[in-house]
């Protein structure tokens, strides 16, 4: 297992030197993002045109794509230790990865000026909206909700999960799509916002059964959204600007998009200026065009509606600045502000944080690399009552909460007790659906 690891993090080292060689080496900036090539073309377009109208001269924006944010962080780890000299700007991957970067010395101070940052508020129902030494900014919120398409719903008569725990229903079982969070910072966020909104224990169950429910785990987040919208799967969990950009195009009667009340959270998608930056002062320009408002109009208005608007994708992101929901409210395709909520999680942006990598790993060992596994055993026990031993059994845990918080800030750093963690859990899903199938059989055969 860990040969395994380091072989994995020496070929991520290598992909990454292989990207980097292929670009033009002279660009005027440069941005490593997991965000999609839509909102690299709209923000690309929109900065050179900002500075053609203040007369000056356009930019080269070399971007770079070297994973999801797992391997961002990794890469960028893995930087620091050479001192980084070639990359300007983190931009996108939410807001926990922000959170240890800056406490990693990863990140460099980017004042915004007083006319922008007077416009953001400090924070938005208990998470922070900016870091208040500039290390990091809320370029954008993001809301997690459930996706689900109304005619397979109707045609399988199946439950409209309107809530996280729905998600768990045996109803749903193969009907259900998630990507996997080691490779999808919005994915990863989702799991860690059912892990709070419940509490561990609670949250730790519904994620086992709808891990069973899942009919497999895709590489990517936008492939939930497609396949959904497709009839191959009736529901899955979605970040908001997938669900609202193809609710738009496929019709409200077609699919439908929930954000749970009381249940979710709005969360900061961050940008960043990296320390040793090559280019720091057109960096700087980059990231205040991004927090002004001209850069919130790229985020949030629907295509050609008014100038400065996106001319080519839909965004479908909601700004950070309170005021634009209602100056803009009839050119955007969301309903409502998140400013404007009562009733939400009081998420734990460093508790997310500070667990990140270990929830990804824990995750990952019990239900994704155990898969085929999980989904047979959960077959076995799902129409089981909660006290059934089988049932009971597919929903022990190897870990509690205070536990995993204690390896993540203690022994979880070492790449020797990671891998040996990790083979544990691995071993002992195993071993739990194992167990299940092999007793059902031997039931059976009676």
């Amino acid at each position: 297992m860990r040969s395994a690891f380091i072989l994995l993090s020496f070929m991520a080292a290598i992909a990454l030197a292989v990207v980097l060689l292929r670009h033009d080496a002279h660009g005027d900036l440069r941005i490593i993002s997991p965000h999609w090539e839509g909102i690299r073309i709209e923000f690309a377009r929109a900065f050179n045109n900002a500075r053609a109208a203040q007369g000056k001269e356009p930019v080269v924006i070399e971007w770079f794509d070297v994973g999801g944010m797992s391997d961002i962080l990794r890469y960028l780890r893995a930087n620091k230790a050479t001192s980084n000299n070639y990359i300007d700007i983190l931009f996108g991957g939410g807001l926990d990865p922000y959170l240890t970067l800056a406490g990693e010395g990863v990140l460099a101070p980017c004042p915004l000026p007083a006319a922008i940052l007077t416009n953001i508020p400090l924070a938005i129902h208990g998470v922070p909206l900016y870091e208040t030494n500039g290390l990091w900014y809320g370029a954008a919120l993001s809301g997690f909700g459930i996706l689900y398409n109304n005619i397979v719903v109707d045609k399988f008569t199946l439950p409209a999960p309107r809530t996280w725990a729905a998600l768990a229903d045996p109803a749903l079982r193969g009907w259900l799509g998630s990507a996997d969070p080691r490779k999808s910072g919005a994915v990863h966020m989702a799991y860690e916002i059912i892990l709070q909104a419940y509490g561990w224990d609670a949250g730790m169950d519904i994620l086992s059964a709808m891990a069973g429910n899942v009919r497999g785990f895709s590489q990517t987040a936008s492939s939930v959204p497609r396949d959904i919208a497709l009839g191959d799967i009736a529901a899955g969990m979605c970040i908001d600007t997938y669900a609202w950009s193809i609710v738009a195009r496929m019709g409200e009667d077609r699919l439908a998009f929930v954000m749970p009340q009381g249940l979710t959270v709005a969360n900061p998608d961050a940008i960043a200026l990296l320390r040793g930056a090559p280019h720091p002062d057109l960096a700087a320009d980059f990231i205040r065009f991004v927090m002004s408002e001209a850069g919130q109009k790229v985020w949030m208005l629907k295509k050609n509606a008014l100038p400065g608007a996106p001319t080519e994708f839909d965004l479908a992101k909601m700004p950070v600045w309170p005021a634009l929901f209602d100056k803009y409210k009839d050119s955007v395709v969301f309903h409502e502000s998140p400013f404007a909520w009562t009733n939400v999680v009081r998420y734990d942006a460093y508790k997310g944080a500070t667990r990140w990598n270990i929830v990804n790993d824990y995750i990952g060992c019990l239900f994704i690399d155990a898969h085929p596994e999980c989904k047979a055993a959960w077959a076995v026990v799902c129409a089981r009552p909660a006290d059934d031993p089988l049932r009971r059994l597919f929903m022990r845990q190897p870990l509690t909460e205070q536990g995993l918080m204690s390896l993540a800030t203690g022994v979880y750093v070492n790449a020797a007790a990671r891998a040996r963690l990790m083979a544990q859990w691995a071993g002992d899903a195993r071993q739990r659906y194992a167990t299940i199938i092999k007793t059902a059989q031997q039931h059976k055969k009676r």
